[in-house]
């Protein structure tokens, strides 16, 4: 064993657990391999699949088994039993399940007359699956994995694939995982999600006055208090709910609007409680943006530019029975993110934000780079990559960089004249996250993409951001773009991912289809939003034409595109003298030129 830490479903009978691959941080189950290279397993060949244990009306609990391998299985060979009841295991139906095959059995006191065990299942429960008294398979689950209607069960459905030594391939090791699941017998399981990018869900806050006032009277407190949450027809109870934001946080607090964004904790007072597998999730309140779009296609574009990228759906959101405003929910970059979205979870996550956020070297005390944020094993980590990190930035090395990640992540940020972030000003709205050394950049609050962010670019039309040089001040003060674009290899790359966004998801008459599909979703919503931030009139007029010193949407990506388009033919430049795109102040129509942020095309 090399890690201290696995639960009982991750060490049974016949496995063992450990790094893989070899000398990664990344912890699996794996195949017994004393003195030899580390192997995945199969999870199986006797799975159990998912368990109903909290049916509607009163219905029966039941699981499902589901035979992964490749021979047939006697399941009379087989027992299984309840951990949290004293009693005895139960013997498993007399019949043959052949492969890819389920069968569901019913648990409960009464004869059902089908296949069925002789007990119920809890809401706080679990299952061991036992061959010759040894245990196969095992499930546990508590209140808030199985809330009423809903199953639980393994999360990635009934697909899995044989051991692999890429440690890239996430397939095996998801067939392990678990979460909440929308009841599907004998059928793919299906992940039951709080993200449906074609419902506008209501969200409810059912919360003290006290609580709820103190909020909104001390909102740059960020001080977390206690509500229930109902949604999709689920409860939870002892939830917390506080502010967030910066500019945003503080510019809402001086207005006379109470619309600030929130951030949820769901475990902050129930240890392990979560919501549709989330453990944390915010609520974007559209600040900056007219069409409460922005930041929603933005992450629709790096999700399909193969980014790894937070779900999100819009919402309507309730407090205390009353209607608050139209908000965009957004799952957070947290442990549970990066379990669904990388192959080693034990790596070191960042969020970046003041000293330190540009990745510049600084010495090798971790102290100095107060505000990276570190937002994973704050107990365990010695920072070591972390300062491994920059220093190789600091001599121009890529080797620490998910440098394919990062093109793809680049090609979206530009496209979208995204300066509130890592190449911007501030240098910040991003995480980074360590897997065995390499640091990949992931997305967070794009709610001023399509040219809106302006802080250092003031006079300065920046839909005509170089593609090659983006960044506020000079390339060489953001190490992570720089020392990647540097290589021609990987300009080459990049530019294909621009053109793949301008022939595709950018392209005029598919851009314009997404924005009047998106508008139709929420249109009568932003209509009722009480709290709006502009109105209808503004939403309607900004997505396609400049509202004050927002650029319409179509508007801007047509420029934007021309522009582009342009860079990469070479008929304009696309870097300038290395001072960055704002330090510059000569190209024809670059930096420099009439028509700042806001102004209609050709002001």
């Amino acid at each position: 064993m090399t890690n201290s830490i696995w639960s009982k479903g991750q060490a049974l009978i016949g496995t063992s657990y450990g790094r893989f691959p070899d000398g990664s941080d990344g912890t699996q189950t794996l195949t017994p391999s004393p003195v030899a290279s580390n192997q995945t397993i199969l999870h199986g060949p006797l799975v159990i699949n998912e368990v109903m244990a909290n049916a509607l009306d009163d219905g029966m609990d039941w699981f499902e088994l589901y035979n992964s391998g490749t021979n047939n299985i006697s399941l009379a060979d087989y027992q299984i039993i309840d951990e949290s009841d004293d009693i005895e295991p139960a013997s498993l139906p007399d019949i043959v399940l052949a492969p890819n095959e389920t069968i569901v059995i019913y648990a409960t006191d009464v004869d059902p007359g089908t296949y069925y065990v002789p007990f119920k299942l809890g809401k706080n429960d679990e299952l061991s699956l036992l061959l010759n008294d040894e245990t196969v398979d095992y499930i546990d689950w508590d209140n808030s994995d199985v809330p009423a209607g809903f199953s639980y069960g393994l999360s990635h459905g009934l697909s899995y694939t044989s051991s692999t030594n890429d440690s890239n391939d996430q397939t095996n090791q998801r067939s392990w995982d678990k979460d909440m699941l929308t009841p599907s017998k004998d059928s793919t399981n299906e992940l039951a999600s709080a993200f449906n990018a074609e419902v506008v869900h209501d969200l409810s806050f059912n919360i003290s006055t006290a609580n709820w006032q103190d909020i909104l009277a001390n909102p740059l407190d960020e001080e977390y208090h206690e509500t229930s949450i109902t949604f999709n027809g689920v409860t939870l109870d002892s939830v917390a709910i506080r502010t967030k934001g910066n500019s945003s946080l503080s510019s809402v607090a001086q207005s006379n609007s109470d619309r600030y964004s929130f951030k949820i904790d769901i475990n902050e007072y129930v240890d392990g409680q979560k919501f549709f597998g989330l453990k944390k999730f915010t609520l974007q309140n559209s600040y900056n943006d007219p069409s409460y779009m922005r930041e929603a296609i933005a992450y629709d574009l790096l999700a399909e530019m193969g980014v790894a990228t937070p779900e999100h759906a819009y919402v309507n959101v309730y407090v205390n029975g009353e209607l608050f405003g139209l908000y965009l929910m957004v799952e957070a970059v947290d442990g549970e993110f990066i379990e669904n979205n990388f192959s080693n979870a034990n790596g070191d996550l960042y969020k970046p934000d003041g000293v330190g956020s540009d990745l510049q070297w600084i010495n090798a005390n971790i102290g100095s780079y107060s505000d990276i944020n570190l937002q994973s094993n704050e107990d365990t980590t010695d920072n070591g990559a972390f300062i491994n990190f920059v220093e190789k930035l600091s001599d121009g090395s890529t080797d620490v960089i998910d440098v394919d990640g990062l093109l793809r992540y680049m090609s979206v940020s530009v496209a979208l004249s995204n300066l509130d972030s890592y190449h911007g000003s501030l240098a910040h709205n991003y995480y980074i996250y360590e897997q065995d050394g390499t640091f990949s950049l992931l997305p967070w609050d794009f709610n001023e993409s399509f040219g809106t962010f302006a802080m250092g670019c003031e006079g300065v039309d920046i839909r005509e951001l170089y593609i090659d040089e983006p960044t506020t001040s000079a390339l060489s003060t953001r190490p992570l773009i720089a020392n990647v674009f540097a290589d021609q290899a990987n300009l080459t790359k990049y530019h294909d991912y621009l053109w793949q966004l301008i022939e595709g998801p950018l392209s005029s008459d598919v851009f314009s289809t997404r924005v009047a599909n998106i508008a139709d979703l929420i249109q009568t919503h932003v209509a009722n939003d009480p709290s709006a931030f502009y109105g209808t009139a503004l939403f309607e007029q900004n997505l396609s034409s400049t509202v004050g010193q927002f650029f319409g949407l179509t508007e801007f990506i047509n420029y934007r595109v021309d522009n582009m388009t342009k860079q990469l033919l070479g008929e304009l430049p696309s870097a300038g003298d290395g001072s960055g795109f704002c330090g510059n102040t000569n190209g024809t129509g670059g930096p420099g030129t009439p028509g700042g942020p806001g102004t209609p095309p050709g002001g």
